[in-house]
């Protein structure tokens, strides 16, 4: 328990903090020790649909194992946060993702750059693609690595607020979006979103089709 209490408390640090003085077994320690336990949320997360750990608390500490991995030299795998790679079917138009930035001063930054902005709530929720064709919905596909992904159609076709069909300019499109559980009077900023984000990834993830 020692160990788990000091790296939960390493893990509050900024992820551009000052590299730790360890040796290199030790450091070679840490980083594995932090990188299983979150290896065990991300399992419990997007396989059983249930969210082990504050949403603030996962964030900061995948952000001070990428650091770790720097600073001793390791290659930093890619994001452990990300849904499962695998996937066999393709996506008509590669899913992208939206990339994270640290705080409000890198949040600044990139601001600054730009004149033309536009702002919109973000859902926050599960990847999936819809591809509808002749005004059907024929198929639907998990994000993947963002050019493959896994084939959801039979369980997107059971959740009702996602449209069957279509007419009009969307009766052949693909559209991009995210697959999220509402709650009445959830505060993101207060509560965090995995919880509900996770029983999403949990049932999406589950080998039959959920009820």
């Amino acid at each position: 328990w020692k160990g788990i209490g000091l790296v939960l408390r390493m893990g509050y640090l900024p992820a551009w903090a000052v590299c730790p003085v360890w040796s290199p077994a030790r450091a070679n320690e840490e980083i594995s020790r932090l990188q299983q336990q979150i290896t065990q949320w991300n399992d419990s997360y997007w396989k059983q649909g249930e969210s082990a750990v504050d949403d603030g608390v996962y964030d900061q500490l995948n952000a001070q194992l990428i650091q770790w991995q720097r600073c001793f030299g390791d290659e930093v795998p890619p994001d452990l946060s990300a849904p499962p790679m695998g996937g066999t079917v393709s996506h008509p138009v590669p899913h992208t993702g939206v990339r994270k930035l640290a705080d409000k001063q890198a949040l600044q930054q990139w601001m600054h750059a730009r004149s033309d902005l536009w702002v919109q709530p973000k859902v926050d929720g599960v990847a999936v693609t819809l591809v509808y064709r002749n005004g059907n919905l024929v198929r639907a596909i998990s994000r993947g690595n963002g050019l493959k992904g896994e084939d959801w159609t039979q369980k997107v076709l059971q959740i009702p607020s996602v449209p069957h069909s279509t007419k009009g300019n969307l009766a052949n499109s693909t559209l991009q979006g995210e697959i999220f559980l509402q709650q009445e009077g959830h505060i993101q900023k207060q509560r965090g979103g995995m919880n509900a984000r996770s029983k999403v990834a949990g049932l999406m993830m589950r080998q039959s089709n959920p009820e």
